[in-house]
């Protein structure tokens, strides 16, 4: 399968323009720096409850906005059949897909990098933050083009992407204050990037968390596969 760089680069180009005319988009790449900012501000310089409030909202900004995002612009392009015509203009279906994660990614990674500034970081603490971030991120993307293609509109995206990002993304807060919660949700990625944005420094990379997260993403993957096969996306 010969794969255009031109083709990718155009969808992301696009995306990136559109993003502006997106007001609900725009917003839930901004939201949960903004309220993490406002946050850590509101403190005052107490180092436990700042990195705190950075691990919740940054696992939040790496797991619910690209799930939630990803899904909104797979269903409601499908829904538009700007999708259909993108294909029938000669752009594959994994052209389209890799553009659109691309554009997904490039964002929330850009508007993560924000929570670099609030914290007590260093490069190496930093780097591992933003490798979490990344990590959580294509997982979130993976499953959000599973919803995405699945959903028959943009409502029932969203019907759909909002609860399961949330039980993901919310689970490691509930778990910070529930230890009966954390045992079972230590199974999910979710749990494993907030267990590390809690603590960049002292946290220790095991075998398990690493079979963890692979088991979550190839979840995910099979999850899109299985969309994908079934004509979901195009159709």
């Amino acid at each position: 399968m010969k794969v255009s760089v031109s083709h990718i680069g155009a969808i992301f180009v696009k995306q990136c323009k559109d993003v502006f005319k997106n007001t609900q988009v725009l917003v839930l790449f901004v939201i949960y720096p903004i309220v993490a900012a406002i946050m850590t501000t509101s403190v005052g310089g107490q180092l436990g409850q700042m990195d705190f409030f950075i691990s919740i909202f940054a696992t939040m900004h790496a797991v619910f906005t690209p799930v939630v995002v990803t899904a909104s612009v797979i269903s409601e392009e499908k829904e538009k059949n700007t999708l259909r015509v993108l294909i029938m203009s000669g752009v594959r279906p994994f052209e389209y897909l890799t553009g659109i994660g691309g554009f997904v990614f490039f964002c929330t990674m850009l508007t993560g990098s924000s929570y670099l500034a609030m914290g007590s970081f260093n490069m190496g603490t930093g780097a591992g933050f933003l490798l979490c971030m990344g990590i959580g991120c294509i997982c979130s993307i993976v499953l959000g083009l599973a919803i995405g293609g699945f959903a028959d509109n943009l409502m029932s995206a969203n019907a759909l992407a909002v609860p399961v990002s949330m039980v993901i993304s919310f689970l490691p807060m509930i778990a910070y204050f529930n230890k009966a919660i954390g045992r079972v949700s230590k199974y999910i990625y979710g749990q494993q990037i907030g267990n590390y944005m809690q603590n960049p420094s002292g946290y220790n990379l095991t075998v398990e968390i690493i079979s963890i997260v692979a088991v979550n993403f190839l979840l995910c993957l099979v999850a899109f596969i299985f969309v994908f096969r079934h004509n979901r996306i195009e159709n």
